[in-house]
């Protein structure tokens, strides 16, 4: 450009505006010493030129702005003086690390944050979506539903590995479980057919035996009959754990269903010589469930509770909403706060009054806790704050 406009002698306008610059470049000239500024092109409103207007002594460089890049100041000197030369390249944007170079220090503050506070949410989800599922999955499990598992993944990291090893034991504890449900009543059953020989035999041992050895047969028959009774029950426990009980559901009136209950119940604590209060029937409730199996566990508490109670049993019936509330509570010894849970567990008797020595079998409120489940309902054991223990049957109406 100098050697053009001193060859041709041309002053700096002509020069930029020539064809040979003005085709190719957009091109600024800056006068320090006439304060006079020249550009061979218009510039859009949002670029102001005279931002250029550096030092003679700066190198040239690569400014850049929020509107255009610029390259220069080159000082040359034209035949009528000398000028600070930029060539413009508008519309290009700023490198992203320029631009958070040049972001005030506030919002470089609230870009860290937003950033930080985004990737922890991310890596949050990443850690806290499996746990979940693990924690939901081991819930189930502890409700009782075997089948339940935590959704597989292709993750290989550790929770990956973990949840992998959680559902392998869940599957194990499953096949464990339900062997030994299947033994239980493969036992019993195969119990039963010997048991009748042996009741049989009995019988017919009686008719020829003496007087000593009929009390012997007697007490024979006795044991016998019991044997036949926990078997019985057992089986009853297996096919209602293992799903196998058939549910026949009929609309039935609260007072058909507990009517016979309550009396035999009234007829066995008078034989007792204990106070039973019972709750007042209604024709107007219905309910929809087997009425044979629901009235087995509503027979077993009341028995459960006339065994163990020392004087007095109070039975309580209302509606909340949909669900009917039968509670059955007794003045007895209760149970310790941290044997209650064990309760509905086959085979399970606490120490004190409910042993073996008191009959019992620690099967009747297993079988009852099962029966009421079955009609999607539950049973809940708690102490009575003046003594005793109090069993509530929750039944949906529906």
């Amino acid at each position: 450009m100098e050697r053009s406009a001193n060859k041709h002698d041309i002053s700096a306008e002509q020069l930029i505006n020539h064809g040979r610059f003005a085709k190719r470049k957009q091109l600024y000239l800056y006068s320090v010493d006439q304060d006079k500024a020249l550009q061979n092109f218009t510039p859009p409103h949002d670029i102001g030129l005279n931002e250029l207007n550096f030092r003679q002594s700066m190198a040239p460089q690569m400014i850049f702005h929020e509107h255009f890049q610029a390259l220069g100041p080159l000082l040359i000197t034209l035949p009528d003086g000398q000028y600070q030369l930029y060539e413009l390249r508008p519309g290009r944007k700023l490198p992203w690390l320029l631009r958070l170079k040049l972001m005030p220090t506030w919002l470089k503050v609230v870009v860290a944050l937003g950033a930080s506070l985004l990737l922890s949410l991310l890596f949050t989800r990443t850690l806290i979506t499996p746990v979940n599922a693990l924690r939901s999955a081991a819930k189930d499990i502890a409700a009782g539903n075997l089948q339940s598992r935590a959704p597989s993944n292709v993750r290989h990291d550790e929770l990956g590995v973990l949840t992998d090893e959680f559902n392998a034991m869940a599957a194990r504890l499953e096949t464990l479980v339900n062997s030994q449900r299947s033994l239980l009543g493969d036992i019993s059953h195969e119990l039963r057919s010997p048991l009748t020989r042996l009741s049989l035999a009995c019988a017919l041992a009686q008719d020829s035996a003496d007087s000593v050895t009929l009390l012997q047969l007697q007490r024979i028959e006795k044991e016998a009959k019991q044997l036949d009774t926990l078997i019985a029950r057992i089986l009853m426990l297996s096919r209602l754990e293992n799903r196998q009980q058939s549910i026949v559901r009929q609309r039935i009136s609260v007072r058909e269903l507990l009517a016979p209950v309550f009396a035999d119940a009234k007829f066995e604590a008078d034989s007792e010589h204990k106070q039973l209060c019972l709750a007042e029937l209604s024709d107007s409730h219905f309910l929809n469930i087997d009425p044979q199996v629901v009235a087995s566990a509503c027979d077993n508490l009341l028995r459960n509770a006339i065994k163990y109670a020392n004087q007095h049993i109070e039975v309580s019936l209302q509606w909340i909403d949909t669900i009917m509330l039968l509670s059955i509570s007794d003045d007895g010894p209760g149970v310790a706060e941290h044997e209650l849970a064990h309760l509905k567990e086959p085979f399970y008797r606490v120490g004190s009054a409910r042993s073996r020595d008191s009959g019992g079998t620690g099967l009747g409120l297993a079988i009852a806790n099962k029966a009421i489940a079955a009609h999607n309902g539950e049973l809940v054991l708690q102490n009575n704050p003046q003594g005793g223990l109090v069993a509530t049957i929750k039944l949906p109406t529906t």
